[in-house]
């Protein structure tokens, strides 16, 4: 397969979670032609098949050419840079400081859309499953869901404390399996418990639970040695 470098750009510069291409029309035509996206949903926009994103991952480890005979010896490696952040949308997990950007709700309704019309590409149509690029990325996969169903995501104060009731997405011990948590703020964590009205932690974990289950998420509820309620959330088995 030969690439040009405008398409090994294209598929360079791909959304890093849905893998919708933003490169002009000819240049995704090509890289349709040769089974690295496909054309798709309402918008007609182009999408990495699997294969294309085998192939945009070969193209990001490609190493620097080795300098030319006679070239003057490279420097002694120092410290390794630090590693850069993928580009595209970013899912909350409830453990962030930051507040909401003006075009959040539009950018978790962008995402979520996206990953839609990927499930259907890759999977015959099949929205009611998690796609295999989820499984590799089951934090953001069940931090998206649960923001783009309107769940609220929790946050952090400087001091590492809840600071809004929401949830929390988090790797579980075992691999293959997120940990989903409902945090209130310290200062309201036992009112909001004792208020009906407010919702327990394990009612507001039932409604996550509910949303997940729709979209193809396993869920059980376990507590921890203070009884605090969480979920197990992982790919529903086929």
């Amino acid at each position: 397969m030969t690439l040009t470098a405008v398409q090994r750009r294209a598929l360079l510069e791909s959304d890093a979670n849905t893998g919708q291409l933003s490169a002009r029309e000819p240049t995704c035509a090509a890289l349709a032609r040769q089974g690295l996206a496909v054309r798709y949903g309402r918008t007609g926009g182009y999408y990495l098949t699997q294969e294309g994103r085998r192939v945009r991952t070969e193209l990001a480890r490609v190493e620097l050419p080795a300098p030319a005979s006679g070239a003057a010896p490279a420097a002694a490696p120092g410290p390794e840079p630090a590693p850069v952040p993928e580009r595209g949308f970013a899912a909350d997990d409830g453990h962030g400081t930051g507040t909401a950007a003006p075009r959040r709700a539009a950018e978790v309704a962008s995402a979520w859309s996206g990953l839609l019309e990927i499930r259907r590409v890759l999977q015959d149509g099949d929205t009611t499953r998690p796609a295999p690029w989820e499984r590799e990325r089951l934090v953001h996969a069940v931090a998206l869901a649960l923001e783009a169903a309107g769940r609220p995501p929790s946050g952090r104060d400087a001091a590492g404390r809840p600071s809004a009731s929401g949830y929390a997405v988090a790797p579980a011990a075992q691999s293959g399996v997120v940990e989903v948590s409902w945090h209130f703020p310290e200062n309201a964590a036992e009112s909001a418990a004792d208020d009906p009205a407010a919702g327990t932690a394990e009612a507001e974990l039932a409604r996550c639970q509910g949303v997940l289950e729709a979209y193809g998420w396993q869920c059980t509820l376990h507590h921890d040695r203070r009884r605090r309620a969480f979920l197990l959330v992982s790919p529903r088995r086929a």
